[in-house]
């Protein structure tokens, strides 16, 4: 694989954020996918818990600064209780650092390419837009129906299959996953589409599954039960960058990760 013409120096790093969210156009991708660490809410704390990871919410790169495009910011699309957003990332990593710490992977493949990189994007855009059936899916996510299988089932049977369970009995992911399920149902929405069209590789299709979990025929409720911590320990995904206390580091492994949002 060519070395990236655009990739980061490791001398650079760490660096203030407000550096790295000026030259994101440098650093980013429009596909790469965001974790955060909610450090505040009771619920993204029992989500770490549950789920013995860092993190309790999941994004995926939109949009990075562009005179092409006409982006001057960097925007995450993602999903919550309220309905699929698209976020500037500043969000996150400024105005409300005190209460998330960031890690960016990226899927780095050869057929990866920025056309591709547009075309899933478009894929995804469109799919909220138009006839994108998990739109209603989120829309409904306060379900209490949902939320009051998910607790009773959690103990007994574990985050996993309470989570898938929660979906098949009342059609609707509880509200503390549905952020992670739509991007890993949004990756393997939009690359599906692509192969039956002949613009991607019927492989690709494996390269983009990141829960381990799933399988070749795996429904609806089974993508929907992916986890941030799936995308976390998914060696598909190489680690770029850790945002913690208005510095971002350059990580590789899970355990860069670690030491950065560990630290005190």
């Amino acid at each position: 694989m060519q070395a990236d013409p655009n990739a980061a120096n490791d001398g650079e790093f760490p660096m203030p954020v407000a550096q790295f969210l000026a030259g994101a156009g440098r650093y980013l991708r429009r596909g790469d996918v965001v974790l955060c660490k909610g450090k505040a809410s009771p619920l993204s704390w029992a989500i770490r818990w549950w789920t013995k990871s860092h993190f309790s919410h999941a994004a995926l790169i939109f949009a990075v600064p562009s005179e092409d495009d006409g982006f001057e910011r960097t925007f995450l699309i993602e999903a919550g209780r309220g309905g699929v957003d698209l976020t500037d990332l500043r969000y996150y990593a400024v105005e409300a650092a005190a209460f998330y710490d960031i890690a960016i992977k990226r899927l780095d493949q050869p057929w990866m390419t920025r056309v591709v990189q547009s075309k899933v994007r478009g894929h995804m855009l469109n799919f909220i837009k138009a006839n994108y059936d998990y739109l209603k899916v989120v829309a409904l996510a306060r379900s209490m129906l949902s939320n009051v299988i998910f607790g009773i089932n959690a103990p007994v049977v574990g985050v996993n299959r309470a989570v898938e369970r929660s979906y098949r009995l009342s059609k609707v992911p509880p509200a503390r996953f549905v952020c992670s399920g739509f991007v890993q149902y949004g990756f393997i929405s939009a690359v599906k589409r692509l192969i039956a069209n002949g613009g991607l590789p019927k492989h690709a299709l494996e390269d983009v599954t990141f829960n381990d979990r799933l399988g070749a025929l795996a429904d609806d409720s089974a993508i929907l039960a992916t986890m941030p911590q799936d995308f976390a320990q998914s060696e598909k995904l190489s680690w770029l960058y850790a945002i913690c206390r208005g510095q971002v580091h350059r990580v590789r492994t899970y355990g860069d990760v670690d030491g950065v949002l560990s630290e005190r």
